[in-house]
């Protein structure tokens, strides 16, 4: 019976197995399997600490079965956060477009368009384009980055002959009007490509490009086209190194600040011999005052605070400096009638012995 109920249990889940498909937790798709592309966060490029949710801005829903006119649609539906994602900030949410594993068709194009701009939506589109915001998305966990807009002279007038798809030509356009004096105006990338490479069944590495052709003004009253490009590519890189690219060097370009690494390490030492210093003072202090209770003569310091113990001293106070410690002579020995008494401990040293006195029914507490 044992037996029969082993193998009913390993054909059970020989079939759940079975009909398990490809997702972004396995890093393994079949071809025709929808691969999620999540939205996580908008913010300034020069300040990536401080950032919003990506349909913080005006961003329209894309005509798929995913809009939320569309009933079951994952369109901005919030994704199950890990522990590292939480505790890094991530909101990562759906963004509603369809991607199928290893799509041939040479490219899917969805397309949505926002309703006409009101005045808050394109004050928000302008302080991202002023701002230089830009997006991050993810793509079975790789994540890809782009630039929200642009402040730009009149489009018209910078697209002259050698304007492309090169940002280049952008800057040198933008250049050429600040000499001039003349006002930028805001404008927003409405088209992107998507180019997804893939080795066998998983993917591998995510490319993420904004078409400077499709920068369109934001205006009041305006509605504006967002287009997305999903291209599929194989490629031989393995599925192994696809993070490298991420821990280039030359992708970062951070510069190491020595100076503030210097400014700080000096201070560190500074401290330490702050402390070093006070404590050689207070240990010596200290050693010197058990110098006398403990060395040459210490008994007969012992047997004088016993004495007065019982007897009383009417000028205890005296010969004492304003902390009350007994004032020392030439020899290092209490001057007075001090040096009939032995020095007694301040402060925290009074209470040591409690400290560090085991409590009562010890075996119970441990």
């Amino acid at each position: 019976m044992k037996q029969i109920l082993s193998q009913s249990t390993l054909l059970t889940a020989a079939s759940l197995v079975a009909v398990v498909t490809g997702d972004e937790y396995t890093h393994r798709y079949k071809k025709g399997d929808r691969v999620d592309l999540w939205v996580n966060k908008v913010g300034p490029y020069a300040n990536p600490q401080e950032a919003y949710e990506y349909y913080t801005l005006p961003y329209c829903a894309p005509d798929t079965k995913h809009h939320p006119s569309n009933e079951n649609g994952a369109f901005n539906a919030l994704k199950a956060h890990s522990i590292g994602e939480r505790l890094g900030g991530h909101a990562l949410r759906h963004s509603g477009h369809d991607l199928l594993f290893a799509d041939d068709k040479g490219g899917v194009l969805e397309t949505c368009t926002t309703e006409k701009l009101t005045d808050e939506q394109t004050a928000l589109f302008a302080k991202a384009a002023n701002d230089q915001w830009f997006y991050q998305m993810y793509v079975d966990d790789l994540p890809v980055w782009g630039m929200v807009g642009e402040m730009l002279p009149d489009l018209d007038a910078a697209k002259s002959e050698k304007f492309g798809s090169d940002l280049s030509h952008l800057e040198e356009a933008v250049a050429k009007h600040a000499r001039e004096g003349g006002a930028l105006t805001p404008y927003v990338y409405t088209k992107r490509t998507l180019v997804v490479s893939y080795n066998d069944d998983r993917v591998v590495k995510v490319d993420l490009t904004s078409d400077p052709s499709s920068l369109k003004e934001v205006k009041k009253g305006m509605a504006l086209t967002f287009e997305l490009d999903i291209q599929w590519a194989k490629t031989n890189t393995p599925f192994h190194s696809r993070f490298d690219r991420y821990l280039d060097h030359a992708f970062f370009k951070h510069q190491i600040h020595w100076f503030s690494i210097f400014n700080s390490f000096m201070m560190v030492l500074f401290l330490m011999g702050l402390v070093a210093l006070i404590l050689l003072r207070t240990l010596r202090k200290d050693y010197a005052r058990y110098a006398l209770n403990h060395g040459p003569g210490g008994r007969d310091l012992e047997m004088a605070e016993q004495h007065n113990d019982h007897h009383g001293s009417d000028d205890e106070d005296e010969d004492v400096d304003e902390n009350g410690k007994p004032l020392l002579d030439e020899g290092g020995r209490p001057s007075g009638p001090a040096g009939r008494m032995g020095v007694e401990d301040s402060g925290w040293k009074q209470v040591h012995g409690d400290v560090f006195r085991a409590p009562k029914f010890l075996p119970l507490l441990a």
